[in-house]
């Protein structure tokens, strides 16, 4: 018999849509970033796993089409309209405009959240309409970061590299706008979607924003929820069916059963709130670490 999760003082809690997860990314998952007491083996992981993914490929084909969008009012039009002009302001974006949907009905890419982070962050926070929108469409850009670095040398001086302690995995490094340039950049925290593709009817793909995404569908159920729905952007892009069919988001693949975002089974938000889809465990703190490493090699002309 496994164990059961455990609650430690450098514990989060969180719930994981298992059944989406294909068998070694799931092992590797509940044995490195969740805790048990006492530990589980590989075997009694896939154990755990098994039943969440027979109940997965045994879901109903869904459609899984897009919620239909709702009018904003007078105050999110006007919120809207300042969000755009903030995001112009810091250059080129991916944005095209501002809808307003019922979260629930979302595909999903990623099949974690950390709970203990929702509710403490944001739950009391996203319950109403003008707490909502200040958080998914911020006004004011991310300020700078702080963080730590360490430059790392090979001994022919020609390959380098550096690691960078960041305070949260939303870092990348890439070009600067005039693409001169590379350097440790920070994503923007607004919250987004994307549309899926095809002639029939469209999907639409929770981006980014899970945290807050999974704490406002929470404040739903609460008396000071008024409608089940939340103003989000919309990104020009849309996703697409991926490599051999397997969708890889924040290190996780799925590939069989339809089981991808462009699948006929896909995860949707909702799914995060069925016991019988979603398990609650007990997930490692973690820090996070930006690792960029340049390799000097010769080529033949």
């Amino acid at each position: 018999m496994a164990a059961n999760p455990v609650v430690v003082s450098h514990s989060l809690e969180g719930r994981v849509l298992l059944g989406w997860f294909e068998r070694d990314m799931v092992v590797r998952y509940l044995t490195q970033a969740c805790v048990f007491d006492p530990p589980i083996t590989d075997a009694e992981a896939e154990a755990i796993w098994r039943p969440y993914r027979d109940r997965c490929e045994a879901l109903s084909e869904r459609e899984a089409a897009a919620p239909s969008l709702i009018p904003l009012n007078h105050d999110e039009r006007q919120h809207a309209k300042q969000f755009l002009a903030t995001l112009a302001k810091l250059g080129a974006h991916t944005i095209q405009d501002v809808i307003k949907i019922d979260l629930s009905r979302l595909v999903v890419h990623q099949f974690y959240v950390v709970v203990s982070r929702s509710n403490d962050l944001y739950l009391n926070q996203v319950r109403t309409t003008r707490g909502w929108l200040h958080q998914a469409l911020p006004l004011v850009p991310r300020p700078p970061a702080a963080f730590k670095w360490n430059l790392i040398l090979a001994p022919n001086g020609l390959s380098t590299g550096a690691d960078f302690d960041i305070p949260h995995g939303e870092f990348v490094f890439g070009p600067d706008p005039t693409g001169q340039f590379f350097s440790v950049q920070q994503f923007q925290n607004y919250i987004s979607v994307m549309k899926g593709p095809g002639t029939g009817p469209q999907r639409m793909l929770l981006k980014a924003g899970y945290h807050r995404s999974y704490a406002r569908a929470l404040s739903m159920t609460l008396p000071t929820a008024t409608v089940p729905s939340a103003v989000v952007a919309l990104e020009r892009n849309t996703f697409g069916a991926p490599p051999n069919q397997a969708a890889v988001a924040a290190g996780l693949t799925v590939a069989t059963a339809g089981l991808c975002p462009t699948g006929c089974r896909p995860a949707l938000l909702a799914d995060f709130f069925d016991d019988a889809l979603a398990m609650k465990v007990t997930l490692r703190r973690k820090r996070y670490q930006l690792q960029v490493r340049s390799t000097w090699v010769e080529i033949d002309a």
